[in-house]
């Protein structure tokens, strides 16, 4: 399906698991996750649709298919951990910022965004200092090597 016109890819995230779509012109074009804006490149099996609502048709089927999977497998439909989820708000942002730190307003916003309480957010991001993921100055929240290097 190689168009020269527009079209929609259908993704399911490699870094959040998140299920969406988003416009692009042709398969090799990259585009980004609409929750924590990771990279999305065309794979073998990626979906493409010609219409917005073909586009949303072929999300609901992969949530359905994606929820029906977690039941036979014996998973509790939960999701990643806010942990989990605040790290990689932040490291997506580190990610869109080049490498450099990014403000503690800005890891705020995107949790608050993504339905995160704002205490809880703060909260695990004290937890992952804590645990040598991150490194927070107060104004500005950073990598540290090992997070680089473990994920």
């Amino acid at each position: 399906m190689n168009r020269m016109r527009g079209m929609f890819r259908v993704y399911r995230c490699n870094h959040c698991r998140n299920i969406g779509y988003s416009h692009v012109e042709t398969e090799d074009e990259a585009s980004r996750c609409s929750l924590c804006q990771g990279i999305i490149l065309h794979e073998a099996g990626t979906l493409y649709a010609v219409t917005v609502q073909e586009a949303q048709s072929c999300v609901r089927e992969l949530v359905i298919e994606s929820q029906i999977s977690k039941v036979k497998q014996g998973g509790n439909g939960r999701g990643i951990g806010i942990k989990r989820r605040v790290f990689n708000i932040i490291e997506s942002l580190i990610d869109m910022n080049r490498g450099r730190a990014v403000s503690i307003e800005n890891v705020m916003r995107e949790c608050s965004e993504a339905g995160i309480d704002l205490g809880r957010a703060m909260k695990f991001m004290d937890t992952l200092e804590s645990e040598g993921a991150i490194c927070n100055n107060g104004v500005a929240v950073s990598l540290t090597k090992e997070a680089w290097t473990d994920v």
